[in-house]
């Protein structure tokens, strides 16, 4: 499927589930499998998306001709604890590589959450819980080696150091049974995330030489020759360069770094006979973000403001302790509001394509 690298890079530069950390389309409460509720849930899962997993050929349409673009490679684990019967605390961790050409970069995602169930029903077959969770995506080097363009200049090499999100959300998720067969799940979400990028590093050229050169916080860069070259026909083997990125139309502050709120609402559909189940979800996000789609704007792109993401889970139970589950999730714009330190000035025009992934897992009960 499409996987824009560009985003994830300067990002940052690459355009994935990759999920965002919170599974924020699948929350439900979990009327229909109460008769194995158990205190303690564990879920495993290989995520996965190539060309053979594409079937809606999605990277084709999309006028990809590497078919190596935006292959996701990950796997995630979730732990769920409900001590006391009003509190339930859940933990997740997401490992996931992604592929672009020769480059291979990693990205970790965490997540932790409390649940409260209030002390009251409105009825036997509804029930009611808010979440409290932060959760963040980080890396510590994403590459690409080939050519990008930004703001109408090329760079050779782009890396950036560091880039991370950390996010504050609180959900409020009702849940309705309306017959042994089907569930309906109703949420809506409330965030705040935190960008950042340590440094950058770019090979581009600087008097008709090129050079590597390291962006700092601060916008100040440093560089160095990156191979001999001539100026005005004089060989050159040493050439240090020092400057303002501006001059690279890069502002690490305000291209990179910000701050921003969201909201989303959304729901699904569980329907279940004997030990199948399934279940279809969509959520509709909006974000506001402090400065960024200014500059966003000024670089002649156009700010993406929401996204539209559509899930469908089907799963089977075992045992009353083991169930096995297929899912896939498909983004309208890439994982805009997903993953934060995707979006930024330099990425916005990329990240406008759809995106999806794959997973197979397996959830164990009180084993």
């Amino acid at each position: 499927m499409k996987f824009n690298y560009l985003p994830l890079l300067i990002g940052l530069i690459y355009g994935s589930s990759i999920y965002a950390a919170p599974e924020d389309l699948f929350l439900q409460s979990d009327i229909f499998t109460e008769q194995i509720s158990t205190p303690f849930k564990l879920t495993l899962g290989l995520d996965a998306v190539d060309e053979t997993i594409d079937f809606f050929d999605i990277r084709e349409n999309a006028g990809i001709q590497d078919n190596s673009t935006g292959d996701y490679r990950g796997a995630h684990v979730t732990a769920e604890y409900q001590f006391h019967p009003q509190w339930l605390l859940e933990g997740s961790y997401w490992y996931r590589e992604l592929d672009y050409s020769q480059d291979t970069n990693t990205i970790h995602s965490l997540l932790l959450g409390i649940r409260y169930f209030p002390n009251f029903k409105i009825n036997e077959n509804s029930v009611l819980f808010f979440r409290t969770s932060v959760w963040n995506n980080e890396a510590d080097e994403l590459n690409k080696s080939s050519p990008t363009e930004v703001n109408q200049r090329t760079f050779n090499q782009v890396t950036v150091n560091q880039p991370q999100d950390l996010n504050f959300q609180l959900d409020t998720v009702f849940s309705h049974q309306i017959s042994p067969m089907h569930q309906i799940n109703i949420f809506t979400s409330l965030g705040y995330s935190e960008v950042e990028v340590k440094n950058l590093k770019i090979q581009a050229q600087s008097n008709g030489c090129l050079v590597n050169i390291n962006i700092q916080s601060n916008n100040q860069f440093t560089g160095n020759l990156a191979k001999p070259c001539s100026i005005g026909n004089i060989p050159v083997t040493q050439l240090n360069v020092s400057g303002n990125a501006n001059e690279y139309g890069i502002d690490i502050q305000k291209d990179l770094n910000y701050d921003s709120y969201y909201a989303s609402l959304g729901g699904s559909w569980n329907w279940r006979y004997q030990n199948f189940e399934s279940q279809l979800a969509y959520q509709y996000q909006h974000l506001w973000r402090n400065d960024i789609d200014d500059r966003v704007n000024n670089f002649g792109n156009q700010a993406i403001k929401d996204n539209h993401s559509l899930g469908a889970k089907f799963s089977y139970h075992f045992t009353s302790h083991v169930t096995a589950f297929i899912k896939g999730e498909l983004y309208q714009h890439n994982f805009v509001g997903h993953i934060p330190f995707l979006y930024n000035a330099v990425t916005a025009s990329h990240l406008d394509q759809r995106y999806g992934i794959a997973t197979l897992g397996l959830t164990i009960y009180n084993f």
